[in-house]
């Protein structure tokens, strides 16, 4: 079984790639991680993740998404609404919600004031989020949440956002690119500092 799986998301929009899947391939070689990455299809997050924990489910997985310009956001609420916006395949979600039997909203468990320092120290323009955006990135929360309450293996879930890439941001007090090399160095920072409050919580 692998303790970690990192999950990142295919371009969409018209891009031609997404900062999530380059900061997820940036952590293959890392020990007892794995990686995954999910179509921008209604219903294929909520699907492949429990697919994921139906056999043999890590105990920590970080899902990664392409979000505002400028900013790493760690998202800390997810609600049980789809928005309606086309996907990838031109497919609304004509209001199904993301879990039928699930609640309105699910509060984020991984405790982002203890994640945001270090990330704050690395360099990175980091804030707390209460809005997921509504899209396939709310869809992958909610579910990770739910899987998280039903699988007593799952001891750690997380959302975050990343700038897209290609665009401009101000890293370490500078003007920079979201290019391959700082989407690999937040990856390993993001990581790095999850691992450090799970074993806190967990060993």
């Amino acid at each position: 079984m692998s303790k970690l799986l990192v999950t990142g998301f295919t371009p969409f929009d018209g891009r031609k790639v997404n900062a999530s899947w380059i900061a997820a391939q940036a952590l293959t070689k890392m020990p007892e991680c794995l990686t995954l990455r999910l179509p921008v299809v209604w219903g294929e997050p909520q699907k492949r993740l429990e697919a994921a924990c139906s056999a043999a489910c890590p105990e920590m997985i970080v899902s990664l998404g392409e979000g505002r310009e400028g900013w790493f956001d760690i998202e800390t609420v997810a609600k049980n609404t789809r928005k309606e916006r086309a996907d990838n395949n031109g497919k609304q979600p004509s209001g199904i919600p993301i879990s039928s039997e699930g609640p309105a909203e699910l509060k984020a468990t991984l405790d982002a004031g203890a994640l945001l320092p270090e990330l704050l120290e690395a360099g990175f323009p980091v804030r707390i989020s209460g809005d997921a955006g509504g899209f396939l990135c709310e869809e992958t929360l909610y579910t990770l949440e739910l899987l998280k309450l039903r699988n007593q293996a799952l001891k750690t879930v997380a959302f975050v956002h990343l700038p897209p890439y290609g665009t401009r941001l101000h890293y370490q007090g500078i003007d920079a690119i979201c290019n391959e090399e700082l989407l690999s160095d937040f990856a390993r920072v993001l990581i790095r500092s999850i691992r450090k409050i799970h074993h806190c919580a967990h060993e």
